[in-house]
């Protein structure tokens, strides 16, 4: 097995709990006496904090440059943003999914920036799975934000 197939598979499977999420809420229904917008937010909380750790990985290869700083503290912004949200999604549903889905363009715009100086080095495939599923996680939370308004 390849890394290429390694990681289609995790990316795939990854947004299932974020279709479970969806379609819960569509149907008004719960998983577990679980809600599809908790299940929604918490994942999507999970997903960027990985998202997020997986860059300081990357960044930490490279040597100590002032951008690199600025990322690593970007980062940790951006989750702690996404977990202000999610503890207010419950009386705050449609601003918590505004400010993760802006999270997660946080995280994109930071992957690509770093990428381009040269700070994190990505598998070309695996760039264009990453922007794929990103776009689908956004739409996501569009969708979501549609069937609360």
């Amino acid at each position: 097995m390849t890394y290429n197939k390694v990681f289609n598979s995790l990316g795939a499977l990854g947004f299932i709990p974020f279709g479970i999420g969806i379609v819960l809420t569509l149907i008004e229904a719960d998983f577990l006496g679980i809600n599809g917008i908790d299940i929604f937010t918490s994942y999507s909380l999970a997903i960027l904090c990985f998202l997020s750790g997986s860059l300081w990985g990357q960044i930490l290869k490279d040597e100590f440059f002032d951008r690199n700083k600025r990322a690593l503290v970007m980062t940790n912004v951006l989750v702690v943003a996404g977990w202000s949200a999610s503890l207010a999604s419950e009386k705050f549903s449609i601003i918590s999914l505004i400010v993760l889905g802006l999270a997660f363009c946080g995280i994109l715009l930071l992957e690509i920036f770093l990428f381009r100086q040269s700070v994190v080095s990505l598998n070309r495939d695996y760039a264009r799975l990453r922007f794929a599923l990103t776009a689908l996680v956004l739409s996501g939370h569009v969708g979501m934000v549609v069937i609360h308004a």
